[in-house]
């Protein structure tokens, strides 16, 4: 539910790499490097040698890990050597050309530059598109823009090579929008490749699904995420990296998100709160769930719903394994005393209606305020 909201902070892309220890991190289609997945890309390029790339690829994960920076990585590749490994032909000496071993391709390359602006002509990307009468997002990839693609990919291409388009958010299609693409699926033209880009797998239809080659992406490793931690918020103290190392789950984009939007405040207030369990002091929740209900504050609620929820998660794992499975800052007397009154079971259930709850005030747009109350009031049943 939050992962689709944290977002609309990165201009409609996925996730966020470092180019050089000088920009520190770019938005996916100005990346030069990848971290993590390098299995994946290996895969992928063995398919490309052995001229057997599919020509629809799902790249699937938890939003922020390198879906969309892949997607662009591959594209890029794919245009500059576009002609394709059966049509590059011998090199000046009467030699094979040499194989590659990445998908590398320089930030001073001209196709580099044409991607990371949008306007390579055989390149397309679609997002969730904007409303014109609110100037807001709307709810998915709408039917208008997907029905873009299949005269796109069927389209000369203006370099003689590769026609590529990336759906990110694919997960968010509506099903018409889904089996509008299908079309293309079923008849894809040559040296054409659509990748969608989807954080929920099971969101997509199983005939999307069975006719596309799915690579699941992993979260970033301790190491990777810290690395890029220590560029996105290099004046953040040691003790707050830790926090947003353990509130992202191995994903970069959340952890921008929770630095951009206090999130570390938020997770101390909360604890905070928390420590007064079993009397919750509903004198000082109220102000709070006032504040987060205001129609500018919409990113704080959310990143207050996923902080909550990430607490009440930690302790189900840590009633599950033990206590020591707590994340140091949560290691505190008073939420051990809320974490040991309920049973594994009681915890399955609180989590699974803390998520419900969530949901339900999101889909009906219901007050803000009723979902701060509400979490507080599962935990004081």
């Amino acid at each position: 539910m939050f992962d689709d909201m944290f977002e609309e902070e990165f201009n409609g892309d996925d996730d966020f790499v470092v180019v050089d220890t000088t920009q520190g991190l770019q938005p996916s289609r100005s990346s030069s490097i990848m971290l993590g997945n390098n299995a994946t890309e290996k895969t992928l390029l063995d398919l490309y040698v052995g001229e057997t790339l599919p020509h629809a690829l799902i790249f699937a994960g938890q939003k922020g890990i390198g879906k969309a920076t892949m997607a662009f990585r591959l594209a890029r590749f794919l245009l500059k050597d576009g002609a394709g490994a059966d049509d590059v032909g011998m090199n000046l000496f009467g030699d094979a050309p040499p194989i590659p071993t990445s998908f590398y391709v320089g930030e001073d390359d001209p196709v580099f530059h044409k991607v990371a602006s949008g306007g390579h002509p055989d390149l397309r990307y679609y997002d969730i598109p904007i409303n014109e009468n609110t100037g807001k997002k709307k709810s998915g990839v709408d039917v208008a823009s997907v029905r873009k693609i299949p005269p796109f990919l069927k389209s000369t291409s203006s370099q003689g090579g590769w026609k590529i388009a990336i759906v990110d958010d694919a997960e968010t299609m509506t099903y018409e929008a889904q089996n509008a693409i299908l079309k293309i699926l079923e008849e894809p033209p040559k040296k054409s490749l659509l990748i969608l880009v989807c954080n929920r797998l099971g969101s997509m239809l199983p005939t999307i699904r069975s006719r596309c080659r799915t690579f699941h992406f992993s979260s970033l490793c301790t190491d990777d995420l810290n690395f890029l931690l220590k560029k996105t918020a290099s004046s953040a103290t040691t003790s707050d990296l830790k926090l947003l190392s353990d509130l992202s789950n191995g994903s970069i984009g959340r952890a921008q998100f929770f630095l951009e939007e206090n999130g570390i405040n938020t997770l101390r207030t909360l604890i905070a709160f928390m420590e007064e369990w079993p009397k919750f002091n509903w004198a000082k929740i109220h102000p709070m769930a006032d504040n987060l209900s205001r129609a500018d504050s919409l990113k704080s609620y959310f990143g207050f719903a996923e902080i909550f929820e990430w607490i009440c998660q930690s302790f189900l794992r840590a009633k599950a394994t033990n206590v020591s499975a707590l994340p140091e800052i949560l290691q505190i007397d008073g939420l051990k005393s809320l974490l040991n009154h309920y049973s594994l079971e009681q915890w399955i259930e609180i989590c699974e209606k803390l998520n419900a709850h969530f949901i339900a005030i999101e889909k009906s747009s219901l007050d803000k305020r009723q979902g701060v109350i509400g979490a507080f009031a599962l935990l004081s049943a």
